[in-house]
């Protein structure tokens, strides 16, 4: 839901819900996403509130696939393919009153079997900051992302280790990101760990697909 054009690369009905706490203080959200056939088009809602900072946020997105087959790409099988996307979020701010209405866009375009390059326009009512990145697939078992945000770079890796585990780690110059998912069925479960300066923030996920 962050990028809303990656919708394009969700082949199922999914339904995921993470939580988390940083400071003793709990944050959540859950999302979902609906592939509407061979439309091309996705939609998705999610939801997130975060204790510590007293905010909520709900958010509608959409995507379409424009051209080409992007669940290949993901797969390292064969490209090219264009997809678009849109998403829409409202954020309430206890603390402040400091509420606010704003609208993300993109694409992602995938050059050839293992590449892909994207951009996010977030926040385009308020601040404006364009999010630049690509993805290469090594192998099936192997993903690198990289990413410029406010001049500021963002990298991250997936390893498959095996069809029920799969490793992740990352940062964004601020924070280390480091965590698993296993795959059980239809079900993923995940765990992860941000270290921050002052301390880590630990934060657990599921997932459903409904074919």
């Amino acid at each position: 839901m962050a990028a809303p054009a990656g919708m394009g690369r969700i082949e199922f009905f999914q339904v995921s819900a993470a939580g988390g706490f940083s400071d003793n203080e709990p944050s959540g959200c859950v999302a979902a996403v609906l592939p509407l056939g061979g439309s091309g088009f996705d939609l998705g809602t999610g939801a997130a509130w975060d204790n510590r900072l007293n905010t909520g946020t709900a958010q509608l997105s959409g995507s379409y696939v424009v051209a080409g087959d992007p669940i290949g790409f993901m797969e390292g099988l064969f490209g090219p393919s264009i997809t678009t996307g849109v998403s829409a979020r409202y954020q309430y701010a206890d603390s402040t009153g400091d509420n606010s209405f704003d609208v993300d866009a993109g694409f992602q375009f995938s050059l050839f079997p293992s590449f892909a390059l994207g951009m996010t326009y977030t926040d385009i009512i308020e601040d404006r900051i364009i999010t630049a990145g690509f993805s290469h697939v090594f192998n099936r078992n192997l993903k690198a992302h990289a990413a410029v945000r406010d001049h500021k770079w963002e990298v991250g890796c997936e390893l498959t280790v095996s069809r029920s585990l799969k490793i992740y780690s990352g940062t964004d110059s601020h924070t280390v990101n480091a965590g698993l998912g296993i795959s059980a069925g239809e079900w993923e479960y995940g765990y992860g760990a941000v270290l921050h300066k002052n301390g880590i923030e630990h934060r657990l996920g599921i997932s459903r697909r409904l074919p």
